[in-house]
C-alpha cells in the first residue's frame, strides 16, 4: 500500500509552507534592500572621490592657473575647478545643481606650500604661480555629499539607535602636487 505525501501530513499540511514563506519573505526583502543600498553607497563614494580627483587634477596642471589675476577673475581657477567637480558628480542620485555651483556635493579647496603640512585658503604670498617653485605647491579638493538611503534600517532599543540613519554624509578629498611641464 502506497501512502501519498498529503496523507502523511494530514489535513492542512499544505498551508505550512505558505506560513513559512510568509515568515521568511520580510527578512529576504530587508536583506535585498540592504544589499542594494550598500552597493549604492559604494558606487556613490567612488563617484564623489572621482569628482574630487577631477577638480584637483585641473587645479594642479600648470602654475599659471594660480596667478592672482586668473584666480580672482570671473570663470577663474576656482570656478573652473568647482565646475569640473560638479559635472563629474552630476550623475549622483541626490545631486543638486547647477553645474557651475552645485549644492550637493559641496566644494572646498585648500593650498599647501609645504607638502601638505599646513593647508590654507588661496593666498598670493604662497607663490604657487611660480613654475620653478621648489617644492611645488599642493592642491587639496574636498567634496561633501549627502546621500539618502532607500530604507534607513534603524532600530531603537533602550534609548540607543542601531543601524543606518536615513542620510549619510561622505567627505572625500584628493591631493595633487602642481605640475609644470617644460615643453620645448
Amino acid at each position: 500500500m502506497r501512502m501519498y505525501a498529503s496523507a502523511v501530513r494530514g489535513p492542512g499540511g499544505r498551508g505550512q509552507s505558505v506560513v513559512e514563506f510568509a515568515l521568511v519573505l520580510p527578512l529576504m526583502v530587508v536583506l535585498m534592500v540592504a544589499i542594494i543600498d550598500l552597493a549604492r553607497v559604494y558606487t556613490t563614494q567612488l563617484s564623489v572621490e572621482s569628482a574630487a580627483r577631477e577638480a584637483a587634477d585641473f587645479g594642479t596642471f600648470g602654475s599659471q592657473k594660480w596667478d592672482p589675476a586668473v584666480v580672482s577673475a570671473a570663470g577663474g581657477t576656482e570656478a573652473k575647478m568647482r565646475y569640473r567637480a560638479c559635472v563629474a558628480a552630476s550623475d549622483l542620485p541626490d545631486y543638486e545643481g547647477p553645474d557651475d555651483n552645485c549644492a550637493n556635493p559641496t566644494f572646498d579647496y585648500d593650498l599647501s606650500a609645504d607638502k601638505g603640512a599646513t593647508w590654507v585658503d588661496y593666498d598670493p604670498i604662497l607663490g604657487c604661480d611660480d613654475p620653478s617653485r621648489n617644492p611645488p605647491c599642493w592642491v587639496r579638493v574636498t567634496l561633501e555629499y549627502d546621500f539618502r538611503l532607500l530604507v534607513p534600517l534603524q532600530i531603537e532599543a533602550f534609548g540607543t539607535r542601531f543601524g543606518l540613519p536615513s542620510t549619510l554624509t561622505f567627505s572625500r578629498s584628493s591631493i595633487f602636487a602642481m605640475t609644470d611641464l617644460d615643453l620645448p
